[in-house]
């Protein structure tokens, strides 16, 4: 019988009977012996020729060759045979069967008297052992039912009009007694529920597939998230800055974050309507305004108290006695006057980082102030302040000077003759202190103010299972949350019979919120006749245990953990670039770093010329040599004994004797040269290991290292982050732009815009930054105000807003006489928009240069750092590896310096490709010998075509041969010479006679009309008679007069 049944019924029948069989067969390791198991006890005088084992595809004919059967005294137990076989089989399937031997002595077919039909044989394989990743089990099952066709579904009916007929019709053919269709029917009313159901799964479903995609995404997180995975950083716009310089009759103190500025436009008011407001004014007065006037708000950027001083307000500046002077264009210092003269004491107090404003208040040629310009004003950032005398006249004056990149953007006039009179005119341009940076946004906390708390949702109540670990298993069972432990621990006490306290249900709204417990039936009402006085509702113990039996379930089905993304309530948040910029803090840093070892050796060097003249080091000399070498060194050389020797000693030996903090000393340079800002852990290691004179000036928030003036109202928006703080019990808080580079200890997170303005802020996982605490409750301070709303013009801001408060030191009244902003806000911009990023975003990696491979990508990218014009490279076999030389042409000057060449060298290294050699050098200048005839003509003097011709020919004011205007390569054309020439006014005619390489013989440059450069070369003609080599130029003129 082939028949296949699940169940073995027939051999326990076998054994009730007392009859044999086989019940099982094993093959040994080796595969020549078979251990067969019988159902019960062996017969007897069993013999080889019992045993019939047929089958098997390669190996067939196995026959046994011994058998030996092994009897069990215990009845309980079955016989075993074991049985050798002359060979081994296959894998393949073998069925050994205990028969009745033939005629001729040879197993035959019959089974064995005494044994089943049934179980006189039994299949086995002799790979059996092998290892397989299949499972054992036969997947065939037998009265298996027939599976029936699937309902016909209209997948394509995704609204609710036709998902609820689609189930109508499924519940015809499944239900037909069922034919109901009125709306008060509890069917139909299931059917809809389902049909609404269905909807709005169908409508998250498109959603998510319509985010899915840069091109079809709506939402501005979803497009926000898709560019980032291309490096595309979209920003949500930018606030305002801009300077505002403040005027005092006496010196003033104003703490810090306890003033601000307010623009008030009440413009739109009514006559009637508009406030009496003074230059200083409370912060609750601001309320009073009208919906219809404008405000916006301004706070300073500084982290100190601002000082206010009188004589800040206008500082005149210092001409040396001289009339009709003027600051040039490009100027980057600048003499004031301090005090007023006579020897008297100095009145000024400015220090390096403060911001100066550079103004023109009179006009130059009436001297009236509503003539002066208003475009000639300009911030700049102190660098150095040089305390000096004008002796002739006795005048204390301060030598400013301020960075490069803050140059005069226009000549500024100091003195003039003009007016009705023609008399002398002075302090036409003035200097103003005074001057501080803020930035557009309202800080909610101001004047005390409440920040906005944030709750975090409490953990998922899961209890731990009840059942026992299995036997022989380690317990691994997960544990039960505490909210799970606490809910038991109530619930064990109502069902004892004790009600719960108000105090408990207070417990339960903080541990598993107040909506959850509300939702429960547990509650908290006022007991009749009292305003104080609380009780639990339910009232009874019974109805109690079973609310928080309730609760227990709908909080640990299922234990799933709620998101935690709150969207602040006001709109919108101040998106501010951070200030000081870390990219400006960490290069002044590596810059003063730098500096470090030169200025220890010209420290040396002044000590060793005093010591030479009889002066030997003081104390304090000594102390900083200690800090510097060590007492031993000092000892060792006998400094107290022989100063001189002994410091011209450690002047020759200070690379030797500093070698392990020189060592050091690069590897901070080259931290704070890759962008990281130095903190002032690192500044008190400088200090402790070179003394305090060369670390000065290190610690991040000296604000000469805040960066020029120029660059400070220029904001990046891509660089800008949401202006929130939170704090909460595992500390505070800071944004971040995302959350890639976190790490699970990291407390930071991030702000996304929505479409509504709303900020929505998303903390990290517990892998890419942390999470907050469960249950906790985060303080949000932030700012409110952002985007082009910030840009007002200049003289807009004319408010100092402070806070009115006992406790606080007030400002004198009438102390600050005037609040104005010179220079209009500007920086202030609208979120991108979705549109433009989808435009952008996939065309950035091709605009970006992200790798240096060819002499064309070290070229661009050299270009674009600060201070180089114009870059060339190429590559060179050395003859031991590939050079790329990299020439730098510096704007401006035109001849890089050591500093230039070093930053362009280390940003270069970052894209280099592996195996190239950098070498950066300046451009390989080639001066040039040209001669040219001039005929002027007549009626032009001589001398004015000779002056405009050397001066169209000259290296400055956009000459020929101006730096800025030649390049790498650029050849010089015999035709351009001409035509530049021949436009001279008074010029006739034109003719180069020479044209060649100074101190070389000519090369055919004059017959071909072209004078070739090489790549890395510039032509250079300064036609100096100081400097003849750096190219001449011969006129020769005739005609005119």
């Amino acid at each position: 019988m082939s028949a296949q049944c699940r169940t073995d019924r027939r051999r326990g029948d076998v054994r009730a009977a007392r009859l044999n069989g086989v019940d099982a067969v094993e093959v040994s390791d080796d595969g020549r012996t078979l251990t067969v198991t019988f159902l019960g006890k062996a017969p007897h005088h069993l013999h080889p020729r019992n045993i019939r084992i047929d089958g098997g595809r390669r190996i067939t004919a196995i026959r046994a060759v011994d058998v030996e059967v092994e009897t069990e005294e215990d009845p309980e137990l079955d016989d075993r045979m074991l049985i050798t076989v002359d060979k081994a089989g296959d894998t393949s399937l073998y069925r050994l069967s205990v028969v009745e031997p033939d005629a001729y002595g040879r197993p035959g077919t019959k089974p064995y008297r005494g044994f089943d039909p049934r179980y006189a044989s039994a299949e086995f394989s002799f790979g059996q052992a092998c290892p397989t990743p299949y499972d054992c089990r036969d997947e065939q099952q037998p009265c298996a039912p027939e599976l029936l066709p699937g309902p016909v579904i209209d997948y394509t009916a995704r609204d609710y009009d036709s998902l609820r007929s689609l189930v109508l019709d499924r519940m015809s053919l499944t239900a037909p007694d069922w034919a109901e269709r009125h709306i008060p029917d509890l069917g139909v009313t299931l059917v809809e529920l389902l049909a609404y159901t269905a909807d709005q799964l169908s409508y998250h479903q498109d959603a998510v597939a319509t985010e899915a995609y840069l091109d079809t995404a709506r939402r501005r997180v979803s497009v926000r998230r898709h560019v980032r995975l291309i490096d595309y950083a979209m920003h949500d716009g930018c606030n305002a800055r801009t300077f505002i310089a403040l005027e005092t009759d006496r010196p003033v103190t104003l703490p810090r974050g306890e003033f601000r500025f307010a623009a008030v436009d009440i413009g739109r008011l009514d006559p009637q309507e508009r406030p009496d407001l003074g230059t200083v004014i409370a912060d609750e007065d601001l309320d009073t305004l009208s919906e219809r006037a404008g405000l916006e708000i301004y706070e300073p950027l500084g982290r100190a108290d601002f000082e206010l001083r009188p004589e800040h307000n206008a500082i005149a500046l210092w001409t040396w006695g001289e009339q009709e002077c003027t600051l040039p264009k490009g100027a980057t210092t600048a003499t004031l006057r301090d005090g007023d003269g006579d020897g008297c004491e100095r009145a000024l107090e400015l220090s390096p980082g403060d911001l100066l404003l550079l103004e023109e208040v009179l006009g130059p040629r009436t001297g009236s102030p509503a003539d002066a310009d208003p475009a000639h004003r300009q911030a700049v950032r102190i660098v150095s302040v040089t305390p000096l005398t004008d002796e002739l006249y006795k005048q204390p004056v301060l030598e400013v000077a301020w960075a490069p990149e803050d140059a005069l953007t226009f000549p500024l006039c100091l003195s003039a003759l003009g007016g009705t009179d023609c008399a002398l005119i002075t302090d036409i341009g003035i200097a103003r202190g005074n001057v501080t940076l803020v930035d557009h946004g309202r800080s909610l906390t101001f004047c005390d103010g409440a920040p906005e708390s944030l709750a975090v949702p409490p953990e998922p109540v899961t209890e731990a299972p009840c059942g026992p670990p299995a036997f022989g298993c380690a317990d691994v069972r997960p544990e039960g949350s505490g909210s799970a432990d606490a809910l038991r621990a109530l619930l064990d006490q109502t069902r004892s019979g004790r009600q719960l306290s108000p105090g408990q249900i207070h417990g339960l709204y903080d541990l598993v919120g107040e909506d959850a417990t509300t939702r429960a039936g547990l509650g908290i009402e006022l007991a009749p006749g009292t305003t104080t006085e609380e009780r639990v509702q339910p009232p009874t113990a019974d109805a109690q245990a079973a609310a928080l039996e309730t609760l227990l379930a709908q909080l640990t089905y299922p234990a799933i953990t709620p998101r935690f993304r709150p969207a602040l309530r006001h709109a919108p948040v101040t998106q501010a670039a951070p200030y000081p910029d870390p990219a400006h803090v960490s290069a002044g840093q590596a810059a003063l770093l730098a500096t470090i070892p030169q200025r220890v050796r010209d420290r040396l060097e002044v000590l060793w010329r005093r010591a030479e003249d009889g002066h030997p080091p003081g104390h304090a000399e000594t102390a900083e040599l200690t800090v510097l070498f060590g007492a031993r060194t000092l000892a060792g050389l006998h400094l107290a004994d022989h100063p001189a020797r002994a410091l011209r000693e450690l002047l020759a030996r200070r690379k030797r004797l500093l070698a392990a903090k020189l060592e050091r000393l690069e590897v901070l340079t080259a931290r704070a040269r890759a962008g990281a800002v130095l903190d002032r852990h690192i500044v008190w290691e400088t200090a402790q290991s070179w003394g305090e004179r060369y670390a000065a000036g290190l610690a991040p928030a000296d604000p000469v290292l805040a960066g020029p003036a120029s660059e400070l109202a220029r904001q990046d928006p891509r660089a800008a982050l949401p202006a929130v703080r939170l704090t909460g019990a595992d500390g505070e808080w800071t944004p971040r732009r995302d959350l890639l580079a976190d790490g699970p200890r990291d407390r930071h997170f991030t702000g996304e815009t929505e479409d509504d303005g709303r900020l929505v802020l998303r903390f990290g996982d517990g892998r890419h930054g942390a999470a907050p605490l469960p249950g906790d409750h985060l303080q949000a301070a932030y700012r409110v105000g952002s985007g082009p709303a910030g840009n007002v013009g200049a003289e807009a801001i004319g408010h100092l807003v402070i806070c009115r408060d006992a406790c606080r030191t007030p400002v004198p009244t009438g102390a600050v006489t005037r609040v104005r902003n010179p220079l209009p806000a500007t920086g202030g911009t609208d979120p991108e928009a979705v549109d433009q990023v989808r435009t952008l975003a996939p065309l950035a990696l091709q605009r970006q240069r992200l790798r240096a491979v060819t002499p064309e990508d070290y070229a661009e990218l050299a270009a674009g750092l600060p201070g180089v014009q114009r870059a060339a490279a190429e590559l060179r076999w050395s003859g031991s590896s590939q050079e790329m030389h990299v020439s730098i042409d510096a704007l401006g000057t035109g001849t890089p310096d050591a500093a230039l060449l070093q930053a362009v060298e280390y940003a270069l290294s970052a894209y280099r490709r592996i195996g190239h050699d950098l070498v950066v050098r300046p451009a390989a200048l080639v001066p040039l010998d040209i001669a040219v005839t001039v005929c002027a003509a007549p009626g032009y003097q001589r001398g004015h075509v000779l002056d405009g011709v050397r001066r169209a020919l000259g290296n400055r004011g956009g000459g020929f041969f101006d730096p800025d205007a030649l390049t790498f390569g650029d050849p010089v054309r015999l035709s351009r010479l001409v035509a530049v020439t021949a436009a001279v006014p008074g010029v006739v005619s034109a003719r180069v006679t020479r044209l060649q390489r100074l101190f070389r013989q000519a090369d055919g440059e004059l017959e071909a009309g072209l004078l070739r450069i090489g790549p890395l070369e510039v032509a250079q003609c300064d036609n100096d008679p100081d400097r003849p080599e750096n190219g001449r130029v011969s006129i020769a003129i005739g005609g005119g007069r």
